[in-house]
């Protein structure tokens, strides 16, 4: 088809829907629509956890500490009211999951901020990118980790630069900065070593990976909308066929990258066009998950690193609570850490599939607390591979030559993976992501070519 042909298609499809030319912009990530009535209850939250982070650089910051912990509690209410309430109009199921999240975090960033920093007086602090505009260009920030002793900035003394601090440590999640020439000192090293600096390539570059992002995310949602899920028992995938079973373990796992990949990389594109710094924007995932040589590296590097802050943070608190004699034994507070990290973040993902309403989540049984058990399966059983990764497959393939040993752990990866990622499926789909109202792109071009249906 001629791209008159296609844009012809196009605008037809767009007058019988009866949308704007500003609507067909605005539904390319459809997902991100936020019902204008939440508003209120998310500004006032961040407000909130922003005077918080603020008072944490004051000279007298111990002095606030009750107030704080006091405005934990409202901040608390507004971020759920704005994650799961339902007075809100919500159109899709993926849309109530983007809010839980959200407020899912800022209530842990709250806890972080007001309650943990008490524990440990802990103030995180901007450090300089080494050699940041003569250092080699990588898309991953591979190379040399941090240097023994990076350069640490003080904490800003006058009010402006309080008030940048706030915004700056509000919008960072993995520890990047809006300054390109710095990261926060919780950074991974593959942000802190990240370092771009030709800005037309930057968005150059990010336009054809964006378009190639989308064309893959459309032809698995045309693959997995032709399909018909049973919802009914609970157990939507692992009751299938094993080789129907590691397809859609497959298939959700490569969707969740790219809706991790496909909203960031759109988000980096705008702004780096309206002049931000390329370094500032470091793309969401270092590496591919599925090549990850262990379960260790794949939890550790290979997976975004959009809760490892908060989740450590909260995991210190936990920690704090058990008996002195168990903090003394750094393997138990290491196994303690792990638990209490993907405790938090079954907690996560149950609360967010719980915050579906019934009308949208029938006919998927809830026979746990609420939520179904997949989710506590798949989260509650990654420990577990952990254990037996580090006691039984290292020590056991530690006599092979590199490579073989290697593949052996990565072997063990991936069938770990795909025989309890079953259970997360079973919770993906049986709250109805694959159903046809979901809609993660808007404009089709395969649906187009296929059906005729270029906007949903």
């Amino acid at each position: 088809m001629s791209s008159e042909g296609f844009l012809n298609h196009l605008s037809a499809d767009l007058a019988a829907k009866n949308r704007s030319l500003f609507d067909l912009i605005v539904l390319l990530l459809p997902n991100l629509i936020i019902p204008p009535e939440a508003f209120p209850a998310i500004i006032g939250a961040l407000l909130i956890l922003g005077f918080c982070v603020y008072t944490t650089v004051l000279p007298n910051y111990k002095t606030w500490a009750p107030l704080r912990i006091g405005l934990t509690i409202p901040a608390i209410y507004l971020f759920i009211d704005y994650g799961w309430s339902r007075a809100y109009p919500r159109e899709t199921r993926a849309v109530h999951l983007g809010m839980g999240t959200t407020a899912f975090y800022g209530i842990m960033k709250l806890i972080e901020v007001c309650w943990v920093r008490e524990l440990d007086d802990e103030r995180p602090r901007w450090i300089l990118k080494p050699r940041v505009h003569t250092q080699p260009e990588s898309r991953n920030g591979s190379g040399d980790g941090k240097p023994k002793v990076p350069t640490v900035l003080p904490l800003p003394k006058d009010t402006w630069g309080r008030v940048i601090y706030t915004f700056d440590f509000l919008s960072t999640v993995r520890g990047a900065s809006w300054f390109g020439d710095r990261v926060w000192d919780f950074a991974p090293s593959y942000i802190y070593n990240y370092s771009r600096s030709d800005r037309l390539y930057f968005v150059l570059f990010n336009v054809i990976f964006l378009l190639l992002q989308y064309l893959a995310a459309d032809l698995f949602d045309v693959y997995v909308k032709s399909l018909h899920w049973d919802r009914t028992n609970g157990t939507p995938v692992t009751s299938l066929p094993v080789p129907l079973q590691i397809t859609t373990v497959l298939m959700v796992g490569l969707q969740t990258i790219l809706a991790l990949t496909i909203s960031t990389t759109s988000f980096a594109t705008i702004a780096v066009s309206l002049g931000s710094n390329p370094s500032s924007w470091v793309p969401i995932l270092p590496n591919f998950p599925f090549a990850a040589p262990t379960i260790q590296e794949f939890w550790s590097t290979y997976w975004h690193h959009i809760f490892r802050r908060v989740w450590r943070r909260v995991a210190t608190g936990i920690v704090w609570l058990v008996p002195a004699s168990l903090k003394t034994n750094p393997t138990a507070v290491r196994v303690l850490r792990h638990i209490a990290v993907f405790f938090l973040s079954s907690a996560l993902h149950a609360s967010i599939l719980a915050g579906i309403p019934p009308k949208l989540a029938d006919p998927m049984p809830r026979s746990l607390l609420g939520v179904d058990a997949g989710t506590f399966k798949f989260f509650f059983t990654q420990p577990l591979g952990l254990v037996l990764e580090s006691i039984l497959v290292f020590p056991l393939t530690e006599g092979f030559e590199p490579y073989t040993r290697a593949e052996l752990r990565r072997t063990f990866g991936w069938i770990w993976f795909l025989f309890t990622g079953r259970y997360w499926c079973d919770a993906w789909i049986g709250y109805g992501l694959f159903e046809p109202i979901e809609i993660p792109i808007s404009i089709s071009p395969i649906r187009g070519v296929l059906y005729g249906q270029w906007v949903f």
